[in-house]
């Protein structure tokens, strides 16, 4: 199974390179102790720098996902050599493809890893079946507690609502709903408030919401109401959101990557209007390459035309033309919270409160300005 990158994508070669590998470790395309092609192979297969390659692999090295042996090449690491049986959790996810996903892994298995236990990893690939053929897997290796980012779905017959009645089970990003579990998530509505309060500072008072239409995720509800909230405080009315592409939930990286034209029609007609939007809140960095993408097509320049805000401060944002305005999440203090919150659990300890919020910090670049 090749490796893959993308020219065309904004992402840096390196990380989209990392990416495609963790995605396929992760997932069992290549095997533990397979050996990778060499750094020259791969150059030249993907007409890629061996720098890139480099940069590339030193990360891979430090998640853990490679290992190599001088003379002999690169490879798939492996089940480390156990001298005891140790216990187990288990850490589900949508996807690796992100990444925020491997800063939430290294927090989860830091902490776990110092008190004795192994992390056992999936993913979801946001399918409830495949969520509840992880969870028994896990079930049946006998696990003794779960970390889940859960699928979005109203099925209250889903195996997490049957097994988090009898075994510690802590959530990532959202609650689900009859479900009453831990869940650790970044303060998404002071990140919407640090997003929007930027943009009003700066003069803008006709300010639009981007988003998929999922306005009903814990996550994205939050930082709507901020939005909202920001402009109900200086006077103003909330615009209808510009919601773009179907309810299906995706990856923000699939939902970046979609060549669906046509789902951009609502933000390129708003943006055309005579009473357009000065600036815009997208939901998350990948909506707000879209939009970046979509000012282009109508002849508006970003930040002289529309200021932009995104919301996760991924690697790419620092990359693109304009550097991203964002609001940054740290997701490897959401994995290392919800590993203690799911040792107390295991310890016999009361739950204290249902959620934890981790922090956000607005992050400053070049795609925001003042009105002009």
């Amino acid at each position: 199974m090749k490796l893959q990158v993308s020219k065309t994508s904004p992402l840096p070669l390196h990380i989209q390179l990392l990416d495609d590998l963790r995605h396929k470790v992760l997932t069992g395309v290549f095997h533990p102790h397979e050996r990778l092609l060499g750094e020259w192979e791969i150059a030249q297969e993907l007409e890629i720098s061996r720098t890139t390659i480099q940069k590339a692999w030193q990360s891979a090295e430090e998640e853990n996902l490679i290992y190599r042996i001088h003379g002999k090449g690169t490879f798939v690491s492996g089940p480390q050599p156990q001298t005891a049986v140790r216990k187990s959790i288990g850490l589900i996810l949508p996807d690796f493809r992100s990444t925020s996903a491997a800063q939430t892994m290294h927090g989860v298995e830091r902490v776990f890893r110092r008190k004795g236990y192994r992390v056992q990893v999936a993913g979801s690939e946001y399918s409830v079946a495949e969520e509840d053929r992880m969870l028994n897997e896990m079930r049946t290796d006998g696990v003794v507690g779960y970390i889940v980012w859960a699928v979005e779905s109203d099925n209250h017959e889903r195996l997490l609502s049957q097994l988090s009645e009898s075994v510690p089970t802590v959530l990532l990003d959202r609650p689900v709903a009859q479900l009453h579990l831990p869940c650790v998530s970044s303060n998404n509505y002071v990140g919407g408030m640090q997003a929007m309060t930027h943009l009003i500072e700066l003069g803008h008072r006709n300010i639009a919401f981007l988003a998929r239409p999922h306005l009903h995720l814990a996550s994205v509800a939050e930082r709507y109401r901020a939005y909202r909230d920001a402009l109900y405080e200086v006077g103003e009315r909330p615009a209808e959101p510009i919601l773009i592409g179907n309810e299906h939930e995706l990856s923000s990286y699939d939902a970046y990557l979609t060549n669906d034209q046509a789902s951009l029609t609502p933000l390129i007609e708003r943006l055309r209007q005579p009473d357009r939007p000065t600036a815009i809140f997208a939901v998350n960095d990948w909506m707000a390459i879209r939009i970046l993408r979509a000012t282009t097509s109508v002849g508006l320049r970003v930040p002289h035309d529309l200021s932009l805000v995104g919301f996760d401060n991924l690697d790419v944002s620092k990359s693109l033309t304009p550097p991203l305005t964002t609001v940054a999440q740290n997701a490897e203090v959401i994995g290392a919270e919800a590993a203690y919150r799911l040792l107390n659990l295991i310890d016999g300890e009361p739950m204290r409160e249902v959620l934890s919020l981790i922090p956000t910090q607005l992050i400053v670049r070049e795609s925001t300005m003042q009105v002009q």
